[in-house]
């Protein structure tokens, strides 16, 4: 199983990162995708610089923009399922390859 460490950006409530970051990683657990999240609110914080050394992605749930060096992956599908969810998990999977 591949391991992919995932930095889950937006502005979103604790208790609903909680829940997002876990169904993330059921998602991703179906395609043999080991999930490592970790979660920043963009409200709070908004230099993502200092986690990008120990993360391969940022997923951004959030409208906007977001500047990482770090690919910058539309989370979107992962708050609306509706919202193309399978191009987000082909684009992390293709990512943790």
């Amino acid at each position: 199983m591949r391991e992919l460490k995932i930095l889950l950006a937006g502005g979103l409530a604790p208790a609903k990162f909680i829940k997002l970051s876990k169904e993330l990683e059921g998602l991703l657990a179906k395609e043999d995708v080991k999930a490592s999240v970790t979660t920043v609110n963009t409200f709070e914080v908004k230099d993502m610089s200092s986690f990008e050394s120990s993360h391969d992605v940022v997923l951004f749930a959030g409208t906007g923009k977001i500047e990482s060096n770090l690919p910058v992956v539309n989370g979107m599908g992962l708050v609306y399922a509706w919202m193309d969810r399978n191009t987000m998990i082909k684009e992390l999977v293709a990512i943790g390859s």
